[in-house]
């Protein structure tokens, strides 16, 4: 049988865990009727939000099962894979004697991970040493290590605050490393299903991607509920938090724009000042503010270091010439390209070609 998760908001001030108890009891009533098993539920009374863990035939089994039990469908179910997805995300806590997930200290489990996600420049072509030595800071912080669809590394954390104290320990790691290496350290804290999402954790892995790709020259990026969840405990409020950057709901959505809009043009040699304030429906003095204040740099500056930043991550790769590689990344001169490349990182962009072919 496959694996499913649904999404449940609960409408009461008052529930309790035990009106969540006698809920996993009516679903338990009519599962086999359904052909299914349900496994545990995740419940965070906080955020009012409950997630049931179960095996069966297929989606619309456990719809039609959950529309019987409670006369009203879940707000969203997923199918989720166990061995590469679920686990990895979640990790292997136990339940109790009513079924309500446990972590593996013994406490009960709301179903909210804090992804982290760690982007570097390698200029120095040594991903095996770099990747080794983050995987160990996370596995030491507690972190799960997921499977990323780039190059860079994903982690899954149960507590915020390790998520915090991991992330500050790589950059510190980052800082020892020789030369001028850009990275983005990015952090978001989110449930496994949400209203309308396909995947698991699908509405996080898309927030920290945002943060992350436009976090380099941020520090330590987060969103607003990892600093509300990380810093309510007061050991984490002991570190040293100058180099991470907190983004509001509201920044993050002027962000996830800017994303949006830098996707589809960053490679355009035309694309520039003008056509990004009309892009994002900015006057180009909204424009130079938001981004400044977001960034702490203007516009124009920002496309540029993106342009940079893209660039250097297509060199570390194999299989491009510098010309190439110059006009992919919105630069219509490989000379100009050359010129700006050396004045920004210290070094030619053949450089990076040749090390990657020795």
């Amino acid at each position: 049988m496959a694996l499913f998760m649904d999404f449940h908001k609960i409408d009461s001030d008052a529930f309790t865990e035990e009106d969540a108890y006698r809920g996993h009891l009516r679903d338990i009533a009519v599962q086999n009727k359904h052909g299914l098993v349900y496994k545990k539920y995740y419940l965070n009374l906080a955020q009012k939000t409950a997630f049931c863990l179960m095996e069966g035939p297929s989606m619309t089994a456990c719809i039609e099962s959950h529309q019987e039990a409670h006369g009203i469908g879940a707000c969203n179910v997923i199918e989720v894979s166990s061995e590469h997805e679920f686990l990895p995300y979640m990790g292997e806590g136990g339940q109790n004697s009513q079924d309500l997930a446990l972590t593996l200290s013994g406490d009960v489990d709301s179903g909210y991970r804090t992804l982290l996600l760690v982007d570097i420049i390698d200029f120095l072509n040594v991903p095996t040493t770099w990747k080794f030595n983050v995987r160990e800071i996370i596995k030491r912080n507690n972190g799960s290590l997921v499977k990323s669809p780039t190059s860079n590394l994903m982690a899954s954390f149960i507590d915020a605050s390790d998520t915090v104290r991991c992330s500050i320990e790589i950059a510190k790691y980052f800082e020892t490393l020789a030369g001028n290496t850009p990275f983005s350290i990015a952090l978001a804290t989110g449930k496994p299903v949400d209203e309308h999402s396909k995947d698991l954790f699908e509405e996080t892995k898309k927030k920290v991607g945002v943060l992350s790709r436009l976090g380099f020259g941020l520090g330590i990026c987060m969103d607003s509920d990892t600093d509300l969840s990380a810093f309510k405990k007061g050991n984490v409020s002991k570190l040293d938090t100058t180099g991470i950057t907190v983004i509001d709901q509201t920044a993050y959505d002027e962000m996830e724009k800017l994303d949006k809009v830098l996707t589809k043009n960053l490679n355009n040699s035309g694309f520039n000042n003008d056509a990004l304030s009309t892009q994002l429906g900015l006057s180009k003095t909204q424009a130079y503010r938001k981004i400044s204040f977001l960034f702490g740099i203007p516009p124009k500056k920002l496309l540029s270091e993106l342009r940079l930043l893209h660039a250097a991550k297509a060199l570390a790769k194999r299989g491009k010439t510098v010309s190439e590689v110059a006009y992919d990344s919105g630069f219509n001169s490989p000379t100009y390209f050359t010129r700006v490349f050396r004045k920004r990182f210290d070094m030619l962009p053949s450089m990076m070609t040749k090390s990657n072919q020795s």
